[in-house]
């Protein structure tokens, strides 16, 4: 089973997502979200998806620069991923148009949907969760961290019948501090949120992205930030099985 593509138009910007189904499944399946890191919608990314579809689920990764635009460098990704975080309701707005394509397609089962998101598609894949009632699972893998408040609308408060949160960090992530672990944790606990942290010692950003897929090293650079860990790898992939299936279950 390969991907297939679905076009569309938000906000004046065409995108492509890419979709693929499960070699065998039943009438309907839950369909799961990938959000990208900066780097966008990678052959890593598409590989998250095909992971997901392995497993059962719709895999379905979102272009999130639109017009064919994708970063040449990790500089480039810099300046196209900033203004996705200085305008998050417009970004909020563009992935929740994403899940609505998604809901959409033939064999979903809209009532089980859920989102995985890397880095700063974990900071979007939490904002979905403030907002959308109807997702099953939220995960943030190596989740970058920012001022946590998305105005006007807060969290889902109490968060009954909202997604189950599973957010996987490295304790030397320089860009999920330990402070904003607990900044999180604080807001979670408020709105009575169903959700695991799990803090993976010693490991830092984007472990699970490999030296072939990192923009800092295919620029020349030297990985200072972002540090491909096989066996952090592994496990997160383990927890994230896990998580969905009780999920969806």
């Amino acid at each position: 089973m390969d991907f297939s593509k679905i076009a569309y138009t938000h906000n004046g910007t065409s995108y492509q997502d890419s979709f693929i189904y499960p070699k065998i499944m039943d009438k309907t399946a839950p369909v799961v979200l990938v959000i990208p890191d900066y780097h966008g919608a990678t052959p890593y990314a598409l590989e998250e998806a095909r992971w997901l579809s392995k497993l059962g689920y719709i895999g379905y990764c979102v272009d999130i620069y639109g017009e064919n635009a994708m970063p040449r460098s990790s500089e480039d990704a810099a300046k196209m991923i900033i203004p996705l975080f200085n305008d998050r309701e417009h970004t909020l707005s563009r992935t929740q148009a994403a899940l609505e394509k998604a809901c959409s397609l033939d064999g979903v089962d809209a009532g089980r949907s859920a989102v995985l998101g890397f880095s700063s598609g974990g900071l979007f894949a939490l904002d979905m969760a403030r907002r959308i009632r109807s997702l099953k699972a939220v995960a943030s893998i190596w989740g970058v961290a920012l001022p946590w408040e998305l105005k006007p609308s807060p969290m889902i408060s109490p968060n009954i019948n909202g997604a189950s949160l599973l957010l996987i960090h490295g304790t030397k992530d320089i860009f999920n501090p330990l402070e904003s672990n607990i900044s999180l944790i604080r807001e979670l606990d408020g709105a009575n949120c169903d959700y695991q942290m799990i803090l993976l010692g010693g490991k830092k950003h984007a472990f699970s992205l490999k030296k072939e897929d990192n923009l800092e090293i295919l620029s020349g650079e030297e990985p200072q930030a972002l540090l491909y860990d096989e066996l952090a790898d592994d496990r997160s992939h383990s927890y994230l099985e896990f998580f969905l299936s009780e999920s969806f279950a």
